[in-house]
């Protein structure tokens, strides 16, 4: 054997160690491929289920939004004939009671009048009544 059949062999040796190596490489590869299939199905599958139940919490939260949007109308109604009710009260009773009260206060005056305790009219101290 001379060297130019030893490099040959060599040479074929070399390449039957990188068919090995490559086709232990091609193995793996092939695996972790599967894998990585077998992976993107189960997402899928979870993502769909995902979506669907993304949509339903979105439908039921746009029905509670629409529930309590009304509830705000109805209260912001019931504010206002609160308010319209309490002011209407208050200009009802308010002349009336300033009136009773306006009378009450002739009605002693005229009393002390004709008891004699108060002269031709009643003395005022500094804004008070005595």
């Amino acid at each position: 054997m001379d060297a130019a059949e030893l490099v040959m062999v060599l040479c074929g040796v070399a390449a039957l160690g990188a068919a090995v190596v490559l086709s232990l490489v091609s193995a793996r590869l092939l695996r972790a491929a599967h894998s990585l299939e077998v992976a993107a199905a189960e997402f899928d599958r979870t993502a769909a289920f995902a979506v669907t139940e993304l949509q339903l919490a979105a439908a039921d939260a746009a029905d509670e939004v629409a529930r309590i949007d009304a509830l705000v109308e109805v209260a912001g109604s019931i504010g206002q004939r609160v308010d319209s009710a309490t002011d209407l009260t208050y200009r009802a009773l308010t002349s009336p009671v300033i009136k009773g009260v306006a009378f009450a206060t002739g009605t002693r005056r005229t009393a002390e009048r004709l008891r004699g305790r108060g002269g031709p009219r009643t003395q005022r101290t500094s804004g008070r009544r005595r």
